[in-house]
């Protein structure tokens, strides 16, 4: 038993030293990290200047949480930082941090309910704070504490978009296009969001597009999907590792009889040399030019 909590020990440090080293404080599991849920500060001390020996001074005291953003409670109220007429002398007992190994402290908290704030709030502000000893000097006598440390807290990323059009279409489903067919229009494609196995990591990709008319006829470049990579104009660019772009003037991609106007286009996104629905992306996009209003 004595030995499992040695390893134990041990390699809690190594997987700290490894967060941690170049930041004194972090968020333990910070992909998970919500205002709204139980969250983790570490603070390792030997990672911080020890300008004021707290280094030392942690060795035989314990050590308290003085946080100001993103938000200080005043005098009174349970969660101050320090309490009576020399409140840095004196730290709130229910901001005592939990020693996890030497020199490294924690603090566990919900955000929202701690600072009684909302979640934009804390995003915004993010985690001012610094750790010190029950009895925090000065008042003539030398301060006993870190230098202040930050916490960045960034919101989550918006959802992965794995299929958008340039201009952007407006409606329910983003497919009534603003601009008409003698404008550029794209598809931006991001097979790194692809759910499809047979699909993903895809090297070359092609576009098989399909217009129609007002009066219901139809137009290809292409014959059928399999046909795509002979037509060199349908072949997608790969901007960056994963995403694919598709650029063109519809007007000029397919001709049509004089007095007609391309009323939608749909379109496939296909491997090149397509054999079976294998190679393509299950998603059939259709978009609608120069209709207005929404759909």
């Amino acid at each position: 038993m004595k030995n499992l909590m040695k390893y134990t020990l041990a390699a809690f440090l190594l997987i700290f030293s490894a967060r941690a080293n170049s930041q004194a404080a972090f968020l333990d599991k910070p992909d998970e990290f919500d205002p709204a849920k139980p969250c983790k500060i570490m603070v390792n001390l030997k990672l911080t200047t020890n300008q004021w020996d707290i280094v030392n001074i942690a060795t035989t005291e314990d050590m308290y949480l003085w946080i100001w953003k993103p938000k200080e409670h005043p005098a009174g109220h349970p969660l101050v930082n320090g309490l009576g007429s020399a409140a840095w002398k004196s730290s709130n007992p229910a901001l005592k941090m939990t020693k996890e190994a030497e020199g490294i402290y924690s603090y566990t908290f919900t955000p929202t309910l701690f600072f009684e704030t909302d979640a934009a709030t804390i995003y915004k502000e993010n985690f001012h704070f610094l750790v010190k000893p029950q009895d925090g000097g000065g008042y003539g006598d030398p301060d006993r504490k870190t230098e202040d440390l930050l916490i960045e807290v960034d919101p989550p990323a918006g959802p992965v978009v794995k299929i958008q059009s340039l201009p952007i279409g407006s409606g329910l489903k983003k497919d009534t296009i603003g601009t008409t067919t003698k404008d550029v229009f794209s598809i931006v494609y991001n097979n790194t969001a692809e759910e499809k196995a047979t699909m993903r990591n895809a090297a070359e990709l092609y576009v098989y597009p399909v217009a129609t008319d007002s009066s219901g006829a139809i137009y290809k470049i292409a014959s059928n999907p399999k046909r795509v990579a002979d037509f060199p104009q349908l072949k997608m660019k790969q901007t960056t590792t994963g995403i694919f772009q598709y650029s063109c003037v519809p007007e000029k991609l397919f001709t049509l009889p004089a007095g007609k106007k391309i009323y939608s286009i749909d379109f496939m996104i296909v491997k090149p040399n397509l054999v079976d629905s294998n190679d393509a992306i299950d998603d059939k996009m259709q978009y609608f030019f120069n209709q207005g209003g929404c759909r």
